[in-house]
This record gives C-alpha cells, structure tokens and sequence, in this order.
C-alpha cells in the first residue's frame, strides 16, 4: 500500500512536483525565446560570426567607428591568411575597448590585438554620465550604442563587471543584465529579420562605407600641440589593456586612423601613444597626416570627415594585414583545412561585390570596384561628358592608371578610353579623337575609333558588333564595359550624371 502525504500518495505528489516543474520550465523557456525575439539584433548581426569562429581567431580590431570602418577581416584573410574580427563599435572609447577585450578572451585567444587611441584624451568611464555637462539624449545615445556591443554577451562574471564598470546607475544596469525589460514592448515594430538573422550590414563585425566625400577639406593644427595633459580615464584603461595583454602574452599594435578634419586633442593623444610606444616597445602607425602616412589618398579614401570609404579600407587593411603579417610572422591559414569557414565567407564576400559591381548606378562605387575586383573592363568618357570635369572621378582614374592622361582628357574635353587588360597586365589610354588605334589584348585585337560625336570598340575585325552603345545611350557620361578572362561581356554600366 503507498504511504499518504496530505491525502496524497508519494506517487501522487511526485507526478505533481513534475507537472509544476514542466509548466514553469516551459514559461521559462517562452520568456527566453520572446526575450530572443524582441532583442535588437544589432549586436547579433555584428557578432553571429565571431561565436562561430572564435577558437581560430589571431588578431582583434580594437576601438571605436574608425576601426570599424578602416579594416575588413575578409580581406586580411584573403591577402594574408590571417584570421582576425572587427571589434569596433560608434563612439567606442578606449573603456569600451577593455571590456570588450575581456568578454573576448573567454571565448578566444587572439596572438595580437590592433587598438585605435581615438578619443584617448577623454577623462570620464561612465558612459551615462559621461563629463556630466552632456543633455541626456547624448548620454542616452552613448548608451544605446554600448548595448551594440554587450547585448551578444551571454550573463557572465565579466559581463556583469563590465556594466557595473561602465554604467552607474544601478537601475539602469538591469536593462544590460537582463534586456528583456528593455525590448519587452517591441513587439509592434518586430520584422521578418527579428525571426531569422539576415546579416548583410557587417563583414566579420566590420563595415563597409559605399560613399565619397568629395572636394575635402583638410583641417589640422598648424602649431605645436604637444601631449595629453594630465593622467585620464582613458589612458588609465589603455595600460590596462596593455597589462592584460602582457599577462595573456597578446601582442598589441596601436593606430590612430585617418581623419580629414583632427583637432588639438587628437593630435595630443597620437604623440602621447607615439612616446608610450617607444616606452613599451609596441608599434604605433600614427595615420592622421596625409603628407606621411602614405597609405589614404583624402581626395578619394573617405566616406566623410572621420571615416573611411570602402576604397580607403581596402587601402588600410592591406597595409595593417602587411605589417602584422612581416613584423608578427602571423600564420598564414590559407591553405589548411580547418579553416574552411574563412574560404567561404571570402567567396560569399568576393561575390557580393560583383554583383554590387554588375547593378551599381554610382560612378565612384563602380570605378572603385573596378579596381578592388582588378576586373578586365573598357572605361569610356565621350566628348564632353560631365565626368570628366569631376575631381573625383579623375583621381579614381589617376590612381587606377598610375597616369595623368585623364587630365588631358579634361582639357580637351574627351572622349577619353581606358582599356584595362588585368589578365596580362596591361592598361592602354586614349585621349582626344582617334580615328583608328589597334592593340591586342587578351579580349583579342582591339580597334578603337574616338570621334566627338562617335565612338567604337570593335573586336577582331567584326563590325557589325560595337562594344559601345552609340544609339540609346550616347548621352551618357560613362560608359563601362565588363568583361570575363575570355573577352566576353558580361554587362556595360551606363552612368550619368543627371
């Protein structure tokens, strides 16, 4: 006979037990999943990648928009073989760059770490309250930018040392620990992509910027600024991130990105990261000045005043991915096997831009993806075309060609040709009217007629078959012609200005 407990039996107080412990297991379950759910996916989108490739991570990007926009770890690895993540975040400050380091070192354990010193002159840790003169929706916008990088963390020892270190209001802390109470009520702006991550905004954490600043306008000091003054919160945070690394037996390589316009205390932060270099023996590549970096081109290389283009990452990323390669001797993964995920997100990415590439409207966009992708292209300019005319586009043309002849095409008002035979090497120019130049290349032999009012690309003598349109689109400013290893078209870009 089964004992009685309460006018139950042992069985029957069991199967209860159970039946409570399923329901609310279940109801936390739910909870999970809604909070899932209703969670901005920012910070998902940026780190998806790196939870999935943590334990083959060599390098982590350190800093603030101007890392994120400056070094693209699809490109190292294809160039360099070196596996690395962009962690840099907006308005990331050097705090920031700690904590982040440390949530990152309980998933991987990165050989170096590249960390960007802007805003190292800033003297505040707490980023609700920043220097306390701030109007709250600067604060809160400072905030709402930390939950892009500590939303991807799971609860952790670390996680909650960050925020308690970060944040200084106890109440405002929970919306870190716990983001369900902040994002429960988001449930009418939910989109097909809060349902299934769709990430097409990052490259291994990092961003590509698609815009030209044109015409920029240098701005520097022009007097002696000397070093930061004082001991800062930041500077505090950067030798412990550099006693860290110590302990981890991380190298570490300080930047300090390109910016058109910097200012006094940019400048004080660079020289004082150049002196602690040579004090700690780390190198510092300090890309502020134009004149000495040698790598960013100002006229063409950014997206705005502080940011990077595209163009210009690329242009960063191979110089970073070198030196990290030649002074680090960093693995060269590229032909193990292990490291397949790396081989197909460079094969996604190499796509992506092609297709970006055959679609693109953006004479900027598309001179530089003719370039990224070394692709075998005709560049065409008919007589006065308004491109012609435009700065930018002539220093694309300049940087592509390594001529001046674009300029003449200028001053005579065109046509203009560029034929770009990457397969073998060559680059040919046209300028002003020809009645007739032939070249072979790789497409076959090449007859080009150039006159004011028509133009002709015929090939191996057929013509009946013009590579340029002279009917529906002879008004345009630009034509491109793309073509394949075989002198095939693959599709002509027709651009214009208006």
């Amino acid at each position: 006979m089964e004992e009685r407990v309460d006018g139950l039996t042992l069985n029957s107080k069991l199967l209860i037990c159970i039946k409570i412990a399923v329901f609310w297991g279940i109801v936390v379950a739910l909870i999970l999943y809604a909070s899932k759910i209703v969670q901005r996916k920012d910070s998902q989108k940026k780190y998806d990648d790196f939870f999935q490739a943590a334990d083959q991570i060599d390098v982590l990007f350190l800093g603030s928009s101007h890392v994120l926009n400056s070094l693209n770890p699809l490109q190292m690895y294809q160039e360099y073989g070196i596996t690395s993540y962009n962690m840099g975040k907006p308005g990331g400050m050097v705090t920031e760059a700690y904590w982040t380091l440390k949530n990152a070192l309980d998933y991987c354990d990165p050989k170096c770490i590249v960390l960007d010193l802007w805003a190292l002159d800033r003297n505040y840790k707490y980023l609700d309250v920043m220097n306390g003169t701030e109007e709250e929706k600067v604060c809160r916008g400072s905030v709402s930018m930390l939950h892009t990088n500590m939303d991807c963390w799971p609860f952790s020892k670390t996680k909650y040392e960050a925020i308690c270190d970060l944040i200084q209001d106890k109440e405002l802390r929970k919306e870190f620990w716990w983001d369900f109470s902040l994002y429960h009520d988001r449930w009418s702006s939910l989109e097909k992509n809060d349902f299934k991550l769709n990430n097409t905004l990052y490259v291994l954490g990092s961003e590509e910027r698609k815009e030209f600043l044109k015409k920029p306008k240098i701005n520097k000091p022009e007097d002696e600024v000397g070093t930061i003054s004082g001991y800062s919160v930041s500077q505090q945070y950067l030798d412990k991130i550099l006693d860290l690394c110590e302990a981890e037996d991380i190298q570490v390589m300080l930047t300090f990105m390109p910016m058109v316009e910097s200012y006094k205390e940019d400048w004080q932060a660079a020289n004082y990261a150049s002196q602690l270099a040579i004090e700690q023996d780390v190198l510092f590549y300090n890309m502020l000045d134009p004149e000495s970096n040698g790598v960013i081109d100002y006229k063409t290389d950014m997206s705005d005043s502080s940011h990077l283009n595209a163009r210009g990452m690329r242009k960063m990323t191979s110089f970073i991915g070198r030196e990290l390669s030649n002074v680090y001797g960093l693995t060269d993964h590229r032909e193990e096997d292990a490291f397949g995920f790396w081989e197909q997100k460079v094969s996604a990415w190499n796509e992506k831009n092609k297709n970006e590439l055959q679609n693109c409207t953006d004479v900027y966009c598309a001179l530089g993806l003719v370039d990224a992708l070394s692709y075998n292209a005709f560049v065409y300019m008919p007589y006065d075309s308004v491109y012609l005319h435009d700065e930018t586009v002539r220093e694309l043309l300049k940087q592509i060609t390594g001529t001046d002849a674009v300029e003449q095409a200028k001053d005579t008002n065109g046509p203009y040709l560029c034929i770009l035979d990457t397969t073998n090497g060559k680059m040919l120019e046209q300028v002003g009217e020809a009645q007739e130049m032939y070249e072979d290349t790789v497409f076959g032999e090449i007859e080009y007629i150039g006159l004011r009012d028509f133009s002709a690309i015929y090939k191996n003598e057929d013509y009946d078959n013009n590579f340029l349109n002279m009917e529906e689109h002879i008004k345009d400013d630009m034509q491109i012609v793309l073509l394949n290893s075989a002198g095939d078209v693959e599709n002509v870009l027709f651009l214009s200005n208006s």
